[in-house]
């Protein structure tokens, strides 16, 4: 089958025009929202930005001011450090928050909400609390929890 000139260089802007556009979801979002992207769901970009069980409690405590590690470590002493950690850098990658280097002669460093992007995630979190608050009750793992009988 033969293609015509205009066809084939069809297909090359298209396949630039994409270029493009994962190379603008690596700058604003890192590596890892890009591959979420790439499957086509916006949703499931969004659960992923804040997928981890420290992240919410994280940037939750964010939204009242910067942070270190170490303050961050003894309000949740359940978590690792090397898992906030990471959730830190994962969430510094996709634009989140911002770490700030403060180190004079001793290591100083604190985390705090990204202007646009950690204001707009914590409006989501907001959504996402006030729907399970509201059908937590009716969901059917939450009764079967509830109707287990005591041992």
């Amino acid at each position: 089958m033969k293609r015509g000139r205009s066809s084939s260089r069809k297909l090359g802007e298209r396949a630039a025009n994409r270029a493009r556009c994962l190379h603008g979801l690596d700058e604003r979002f890192g590596i890892r929202a890009r591959r979420q992207a790439e499957d086509g769901c916006p949703a499931q970009l969004a659960i992923g930005l804040i997928q981890g069980k420290w992240k919410t409690r994280i940037l939750s405590r964010l939204q009242h001011g910067p942070i270190r590690l170490s303050q961050l470590r003894k309000l949740f002493p359940d978590a690792s450090k090397k898992m906030l950690t990471q959730h830190l850098r994962e969430m510094e990658g996709d634009g989140l928050i911002v770490r700030t280097d403060l180190s004079g002669r001793l290591r100083h460093v604190e985390y705090s909400l990204a202007d646009s992007m950690g204001v707009a995630v914590l409006r989501l979190i907001h959504t996402l609390t006030e729907w399970a608050s509201e059908h937590a009750p009716a969901l059917p793992m939450q009764e079967a929890v509830q109707s287990l009988p005591d041992e």
